[in-house]
């Protein structure tokens, strides 16, 4: 017997453009999603200005030397080169201004710190810090007060023979040949802030002086910001702008492809399922084609005593024992289809429905 199989290939095809589809309506909605996103933009806006500043910095200083037959002043200038062994003391000079364009409440503190380091040579050129000390040359003082402008000019005197024998004893204690400095820096912070406000400024500042050390000559290096200026903002405030004919279209498209989605997910599971079922179909007509007769016409079957066969295998089973036909009925187009076997007045009927798929699968698959 020769039973026509179904154009399968038809259905599997469908299944694809769904596929399809489904990806299109995806990356619609993705595009939507980042429409949406982009209409509503936060923007932070800058605070209007409360007040401004500005601030002038300058670090002098002198060396003070020993008495002796070659040098007749008592000192030298700046950015000389400097005789290590006649150096007395050095003279250092801070002299920072503060000018805001309103009255402010304010506090301002200052110190003097000197750290001491040793710095040890490697051979690939590079330099390691091998010991290092903080001493303190004037201590931290605070001054408040109330106004536009700050002035302040402090002079301290650095012992340069303390800081150098410290270092030439720990590099004789340890034998180590290295380089060594001393470091003096001056710390100047300004905090405040309009009376009666919160305080919003906080200006640090620090200038310093480097001093080689373990020389027989040398030359300083003063490193300071010679002046600086800033303005205070009031709080930046953040608003929310919205371009609504943008939100509206990411919105009307986000509706649109989720009800797309909806749409073509059902239709793709019922066009898988009829997939399954026509694959299933085939094989069946594939594999027992010698023993399947299609009929056009399904007979009538009110006068039989009908009997579900639960498995196809079941069929097959009763057909050889039986050595009747099976006959092939299409009940309802690719959807479902009937498989009887007519004997006497019993019917054995097996069906297959595309329903079936999706839930569980055919167990003769």
């Amino acid at each position: 017997m020769k039973v026509k199989k179904k154009n399968e290939n038809k259905v599997i095809l469908k299944q694809w453009v769904q596929v399809f589809i489904l990806i299109v309506v995806l990356l619609l909605m993705g595009f939507s999603i980042w429409t949406i996103v982009r209409s509503v933009k936060p923007t932070t806006t800058e605070g209007k200005e409360l007040y401004s500043y500005n601030y002038t910095n300058d670090l002098s200083y002198r060396v003070y030397i020993k008495q002796n037959k070659f040098y007749t002043q008592p000192y030298m200038e700046m950015n000389k080169q400097y005789i290590a062994s006649l150096i007395d003391h050095i003279d250092a000079t801070i002299k920072y201004g503060f000018q805001s364009t309103e009255d402010l409440q304010y506090s301002y503190s200052y110190e003097v710190v000197a750290t001491t380091k040793g710095v040890f040579a490697e051979s690939d050129d590079r330099a390691s810090e091998v010991w290092s000390k903080v001493y303190q040359i004037l201590p931290k003082d605070t001054q408040t007060g109330t106004g536009k402008t700050i002035n302040l000019e402090k002079t301290v005197s650095i012992d340069y023979n303390q800081y150098n024998a410290i270092m030439t004893d720990f590099r004789n204690t340890f034998g180590l040949s290295i380089d060594a400095e001393v470091n003096v820096a001056f710390k100047v912070t300004v905090t405040g802030g309009l009376p009666g406000q919160e305080q919003t400024l906080k200006e640090e500042n620090t200038s310093t002086l480097q001093i080689p050390l373990l020389k027989s000559t040398i030359q300083m290096k003063p490193n300071f910001e010679n002046s600086g200026k800033n303005k205070i903002l009031s709080s930046a405030k953040e608003k929310t702008n919205i371009n609504l004919p943008l939100l509206i279209f990411g919105v009307a498209l986000l509706l649109f492809t989720i009800y797309m989605f909806v749409v073509f997910s059902r239709k793709l599971v019922k066009v898988t399922k009829k997939s399954e079922y026509i694959l299933q179909l085939n094989k069946l007509l594939k594999e027992y084609g010698d023993i399947i007769a299609e009929s056009d016409n399904l007979p009538d079957l009110s006068q039989y005593d009908v009997v579900a066969i639960k498995h196809f295998q079941d069929l097959v089973d009763i057909e050889e024992e039986l050595h009747s036909p099976i006959i092939c009925c299409e009940i309802r187009e690719d959807l479902e289809t009937w498989f009887i076997i007519i004997y006497d007045r019993t019917v054995y009927r097996y069906v297959l429905k595309y329903e079936d798929f999706g839930k569980i699968i055919n167990k003769e698959r």
